[in-house]
């Protein structure tokens, strides 16, 4: 289950939403702040979750999408150039409310059993847990649905 991950360059928009669901508001802005700008993604995006455990309410999030190194933006977007890291990543398949407790799950499980932790560094976002979205929601069953969960380990 561990990886090394090679060096990423993200455009991102951060904000809090209400609950885990409410992701997709930020996907409605992100998306037309990219066609303003003219940013063309390289691959598949995901989420950044800044809070260092599960919250009810008031969750941190950045959505995402790797970006050619060198990309620049304007607000209300922000450019990530993230080294490489080595992550534990978990993929699964379903429905993301189910799905992606189930990565974390996991992901713990196999912590506790091979010695690792949490690279977590609050102010380091490298260092936090993301996913990312393997297939496009608007076009993919939802019970089709394929996302790795990664979460960077020391």
């Amino acid at each position: 289950m561990p990886r090394e991950i090679p060096p990423q360059t993200y455009v991102c928009l951060r904000g809090t939403v209400a609950d885990y669901s409410a992701e997709g508001e930020l996907w409605q802005r992100f998306m037309p702040a990219l066609q303003e700008q003219g940013i063309v993604p390289t691959g598949p995006g995901g989420c950044i979750e800044h809070d260092g455990e599960f919250r009810e309410s008031d969750v941190d999030e950045s959505v995402f999408l790797p970006v050619a190194p060198g990309t620049t933006a304007r607000e209300p977007l922000t450019v990530h150039e993230f080294p490489s890291r080595r992550a534990v990543v978990a993929t699964v398949t379903g429905p993301y409310a189910e799905s992606i407790p189930r990565a974390h799950e996991a992901i713990a499980e196999f912590l506790t059993e091979h010695g690792l932790s949490a690279a977590r560094v609050d102010d380091d976002v490298a260092t936090h847990h993301f996913n990312v979205y393997l297939d496009d929601p608007g076009v993919t069953n939802e019970a089709d649905l394929e996302t790795a969960v990664h979460l960077p380990v020391r």
